[in-house]
């Protein structure tokens, strides 16, 4: 399961619709430099941090823990999430006597840029949003929209008085259109999905995660952060928009806190950065934001862009989730005895049995105009070529540790294995990306063409719309673990085909 990310020159030249907006908005420079910067967050008060209120509820071993995650892309990538997530909801299953779907057993959504819209509209609104998602902003003309309000001679006013920034702008049209003004607050409720935001710290590339946890590093109150900050900060596309810019409480509002434990473990022992040099550099990149003692830069500032530039298919999260018994803010609970643990905790005492990672690339592969022309690359060409490629080999990466943490979960779940909890776990990756569309099929090929065509953008039309559904309902279908978890479930469907998906994805117990 290998995903590769479409280059930043397309990626740029994609938005070339709203290059107008630049235009006229950078004349407000001047005028806007008598305003102070518009910070999004708030400190915490005193003596206090961000509370974890949502608790996965694992007491029933037979459902499965479905954890997700959302591509950048734009409209496109919240498409295709959405009819991924549609498609998830047609399928129900009996447990203890009621009804479930699918949908009823995601426990987490990690997601970039314009995945990060789709996956907190349904952190917010659960399945019965889905209907209104597909009327409040695929339908619309959310690019016009945008470009109307960029030249709107009081949206210049507004940006040279209070210090806002073009990403406002953005914020603004989710707001109006989805989030309504809740918080962080409306979504850190028990019964909803952990929802895993990222956009990247522009200083210093790393992935920061709108979550209670990094919120404590910064010393700022999560619960009052309107969700569309984190949203509009997730898909801030280099150069078209603004950063987002959020102010490091640490040292003015919490001075001399406690470290936690897990983060000086990391810091102190010698030997941390040649076990796991990420998981040291993740307690190092805290450990700055913190103010620690011997800390050589403590960031006083951060501006947030595009989470698609550290990790654009928004894994980061899903991998920490599951991997890491410390750093993830993830509580599962097992009413019956009230006990409480993280996913890797509950996974290695056996109370885990099914886990389900679908990881939903909306990545556009069309043709390079580079390669069928004879013409030397031009400047821009190859400034964008230079940037996209330390992108592609960092997105790569993440999959492909991704690919090893599912591999090792079902090797561990040998009957054969050291520890017996690990027996009978089930483990299912499910890639929904467009080059997965069998290019054997005519039909196929010609909807594969045409969804590569889609530009990435905040507009995306009917047609469009129904392609990408096609294909995310085809992508699920054919997948090998998708039809063996359908299988495992006891939940019935005509393209089920029984040898290829346990030849396809075979499980420790076969």
């Amino acid at each position: 399961m290998m995903f590769h990310l479409t280059s930043l020159t397309r990626y740029l030249s994609s938005w070339a619709s709203m290059i107008k907006r630049i235009v006229v908005l950078s004349m407000l420079t001047t005028l806007a430099g008598c305003a102070s910067t518009h910070f999004e967050n708030v400190p915490l008060a005193t003596t206090q941090s961000n509370v974890e209120r949502r608790v996965i509820d694992i007491d029933n071993g037979d459902r499965p823990l479905v954890l997700l995650a959302f591509s950048g892309g734009g409209s496109r990538a919240s498409a295709l999430g959405w009819a991924v997530l549609r498609e998830l909801q047609r399928y129900q299953y009996t447990n203890h006597g009621q009804a479930r779907r699918l949908t009823d057993d995601i426990a987490v959504i990690s997601s970039a840029s314009g995945g990060s819209v789709i996956a907190a509209d349904f952190a917010l609104y659960g399945s019965d949003g889905l209907d209104s998602f597909k009327r409040n902003f695929l339908l619309p003309d959310n690019t016009n929209t945008l470009n109307g309000d960029a030249l709107n001679p009081v949206t210049w006013i507004k940006l040279a008085l209070t210090g806002s920034t073009r990403i406002d702008l953005v914020e603004e049209l989710f707001d109006a259109q989805l989030f309504k003004n809740k918080t962080y607050a409306d979504l850190n409720v028990p019964g909803k999905p952990y929802l895993i935001v990222n956009a990247t710290d522009m200083a210093t590339g790393n992935v920061f995660p709108f979550t209670p946890p990094r919120f404590d590093d910064i010393c700022a109150d999560l619960d009052h952060l309107p969700i569309s900050s984190g949203v509009a900060a997730s898909a801030a596309v280099p150069i078209i928009f603004s950063p987002m810019a959020l102010r490091n409480y640490s040292t003015s509002n919490c001075p001399n806190r406690a470290m936690p434990q897990w983060i000086t473990a990391k810091i102190n022992k010698p030997l941390s950065p040649y076990l796991n040099i990420d998981d040291y550099r993740s307690a190092r990149y805290a450990y700055d934001l913190r103010g620690g003692k011997d800390s050589h830069d403590t960031p006083q500032y951060l501006y947030m862009l595009d989470g698609g530039l550290a990790d654009n298919l928004g894994v980061h999260g899903l991998i920490e989730a599951i991997s890491s018994p410390y750093a993830a803010p993830i509580i599962v609970s097992s009413p019956s005895d009230g006990s409480r643990s993280s996913i890797l905790q509950a996974i290695n005492n056996g109370t885990i049995k099914k886990i389900v990672v679908i990881v939903v690339n909306s990545r556009a592969t069309a043709p390079s105009a580079i390669a069928q022309s004879p013409d030397v690359p031009c400047i821009a060409q190859m400034i964008g070529s230079v940037a996209s490629t330390p992108i592609d080999s960092t997105s790569n990466a993440m999959a492909a540790q991704m690919d090893t943490l599912l591999q090792n979960l079902t090797a561990a779940s040998s009957a054969t294995s050291n520890n017996p909890a690990f027996a009978g776990l089930k483990v299912y990756g499910v890639l929904v990306d467009f080059d997965l569309l069998r290019i054997s099929d005519p039909a196929q090929f010609k909807l594969q063409s045409e969804v590569n065509q889609i530009p990435t953008s905040w507009t995306i039309t009917s047609d469009n719309l129904d392609a990408i559904n096609q294909s995310a309902i085809l992508l699920l279908h054919q997948h090998p673990c998708f039809q063996r978890l359908l299988m495992d479930m006891q939940i019935t469907g005509d393209f089920i085909q029984p040898d290829f998906a346990k030849n396809g994805c075979r499980q420790a117990s076969d």
